[in-house]
């Protein structure tokens, strides 16, 4: 699996806005804006969808809904706490949150049988960025954003993509 950006690896979707409203980059989220990765309009599916909300404590999660595999469809929900850095979205990819993710297979619940093979696949995959802070920096491009990644303040091109912001609404999907 190809890291695509912080909020593709480390979040289960919220769609009800928070009662604080949320710094730069993520302000939209304050009214329940969800991030769409790599968007298609067309067919309005995304290859991740990222909420943020803050919680009574004043830390700041990101929930999110992931495309695992098109085929056969599995999907990994995750919801990882970050932080806002020189307007970025920072985070780390913690085991504790693999352990705690949530899977679905062709839409469904996967097993708990499936789903310890799923996190097990999930955390090798990731092993070498545990501990690692990930920092996601929005650049605006028409009208959308370019998620620029870097992994302890080093640049990663190579998992930059296209994000927009979507209401709930619209009927955007994690689907290939």
């Amino acid at each position: 699996m190809r890291l695509i950006g912080l909020a593709l690896v480390t979040c289960a979707i919220a769609s009800s806005a928070s009662a604080a409203p949320l710094p730069s980059p993520i302000a939209q989220a304050s009214s329940g804006k969800l991030q769409c990765y790599a968007p298609n309009r067309f067919t309005k599916s995304c290859q991740s969808l990222a909420a943020y909300r803050s919680r009574p404590d004043g830390v700041i999660v990101n929930p999110a809904t992931v495309l695992i595999s098109a085929s056969p469809l599995i999907t990994m929900q995750t919801v990882t706490p970050v932080t806002i850095k020189a307007n970025q979205v920072c985070g780390f990819i913690r085991p504790e949150d693999i352990e705690a993710a949530e899977f679905a297979i062709s839409g469904n619940p996967a097993t708990p049988a499936q789903t310890t093979i799923l996190r097990q696949k999930i955390a090798v995959a990731q092993r070498g960025i545990f501990g690692h802070e990930i920092c996601t920096a929005y650049v605006p491009e028409a009208d959308a954003f370019i998620a620029k990644v870097f992994i302890d303040g080093t640049a990663q091109p190579n998992s930059n993509q296209q994000v927009m912001w979507v209401s709930p609404g619209e009927g955007f999907k994690v689907q290939p």
